[in-house]
C-alpha cells in the first residue's frame, strides 16, 4: 500500500472513530471517560488496524480496553457506513500513553 494513501486512511479512521465515541457510544463506560483515540497503525495490507487509546484514569485501564473490545464490532460497522473503503479493517485496541517518552 501506497504510504501516503496509509497515511491518509489512518487519519481518517482516528478522526472518525473519534466523532463515533464522542456521539454515538452506547457503552457506559466509554460514554463516561471519552477516551481520546491518539494513533491508528494500519498493517500492510490494510486489513488489521490497531487504534491507540488513552485517558487519564490510568487506573481503568482494563475496563477501557475491554469496553472497546466489547464494541468493535459496533464501532467497525459504523467505519463502514462513514469511510469509503473496499474493505473496513478489522480492529484491535492498544493502550499508548501520548506523554510516554520513548527509551532511545
Amino acid at each position: 500500500m501506497n504510504p501516503r494513501t496509509k497515511a491518509r486512511i489512518e487519519a481518517e479512521i482516528q478522526r472518525e472513530l473519534s466523532n463515533i465515541i464522542a456521539t454515538e457510544a452506547k457503552d457506559p463506560v466509554l460514554k463516561r471517560t471519552l477516551p481520546d483515540i491518539v494513533g491508528v497503525e494500519l498493517s500492510a495490507n490494510g486489513q488489521r488496524a490497531t487504534v491507540y487509546v488513552f485517558t487519564g484514569d490510568v487506573r481503568r485501564r482494563e475496563e477501557i480496553l475491554a469496553a472497546f473490545a466489547k464494541d468493535a464490532g459496533f464501532l467497525r460497522t459504523e467505519l463502514a457506513h462513514r469511510i469509503n473503503l473496499r474493505r473496513v479493517p478489522t480492529l484491535r485496541f492498544a493502550w499508548k500513553d501520548p506523554l510516554e517518552r520513548r527509551s532511545w
